[in-house]
């Protein structure tokens, strides 16, 4: 009796089993930020001197093509430094020209990561298009468990009926959506970036949060000087709106930690660029991030930093 239950079971199974492996190789053969990136160090990564590591503000705010010399950005909507640190032990062994790395230390870096977020279902990007293995959910591996089947319909359709590549980032990896003629009222912008940014910091989580990620700055930091890698970390320019709504005590935690760290370390220059004044209203997308005008300045700011090490004073 036993033996045909499970027979039928497995005869009723079997058809979903098949559709969801489908599905499961469609979904990851979706060309997309990710795997274009994971792709791109594959082949080029003993080739860069400069890496730009870091979340949107680096994402949409850094291009390479503005550095001297072979550089890419590595960066992406949401990452956290926690990734940023399994990027680069990825590719530890592949970095043979490696000499800077560019991270941006945003308001919420240090009591952000993607686990406790609400873009918690990003964790799967990292898992299956740079194939680490750091998350102990299973949905994490799997675009199926992790999104629900309206949502990967409609990424099926785009792609294999409208043939839209989910790709937004240019051929070095500056993400390329935020144009200045689409940019947004930075009045209204300001008050809510500011507001989700801001973290309740008596929270247990939050604080464990801020916890392992002063581990992992120090670590990359580290990791850097032992193999002779400059470490450039910058807070992002923003417009007032923005920087007038933030909570002064996050801020200046943040800031005051970054200094104190970057400072025990010969390889690391930090520059807090929040309030930089050669900024101005055209420059930004939204509050917090530039347009590809204002990308344009803070890449060519960020580069001559590096070629001009030692003589950057310190940021306040």
């Amino acid at each position: 009796m036993m033996k045909k239950f499970i027979l039928k079971v497995l005869f009723f199974s079997l058809p979903i089993l098949i559709v969801s492996i489908m599905l499961e190789l469609l979904l990851q053969n979706i060309p997309n930020d990710y795997s274009y990136k994971n792709d791109y160090l594959d082949e080029n990564a003993e080739k860069i001197e400069t890496l730009i590591l870091g979340s949107s503000h680096s994402f949409y705010g850094v291009d390479p093509v503005y550095f001297s010399g072979q550089s890419f950005n590595a960066s992406q909507i949401s990452q956290p430094l926690n990734f940023d640190f399994e990027i680069l032990k990825k590719y530890e062994e592949s970095f043979q020209e490696l000499k800077t790395i560019v991270l941006p230390i945003s308001y919420f870096s240090l009591y952000y990561n993607l686990e406790t977020s609400v873009e918690f279902w990003r964790v799967k990007n990292y898992m299956i298009y740079y194939d680490l293995n750091s998350s102990e959910s299973l949905e994490d591996y799997s675009e199926v468990l992790s999104n629900k089947l309206n949502i990967n319909l409609k990424k099926l359709m785009r792609c294999y009926v409208n043939n839209d590549k989910a790709i937004f980032c240019s051929e070095k990896g500056w993400g390329t959506s935020y144009k200045s003629e689409n940019a947004v009222d930075l009045l209204k912008a300001g008050p809510i970036a500011a507001k989700i940014h801001t973290k309740e910091r008596d929270s247990s989580v939050v604080q464990e949060v801020f916890k392992e990620n002063v581990q992992v700055l120090n670590s990359l930091l580290g990791w850097s000087e032992k193999r002779n890698i400059k470490v450039l970390l910058f807070t992002p320019p923003a417009y007032h709106t923005y920087y007038e709504n933030l909570d002064d005590e996050q801020l200046s935690i943040t800031l005051d930690k970054t200094r104190k760290i970057c400072s025990k370390y010969d390889n690391c220059i930090y520059n807090n660029m929040m309030r930089d004044t050669s900024f101005v209203a055209a420059d930004f997308f939204d509050s917090d991030h530039l347009s590809e005008v204002g990308t344009k300045k803070l890449s060519i700011l960020l580069n001559d930093q590096i070629t001009n090490w030692g003589k950057v004073p310190p940021g306040k």
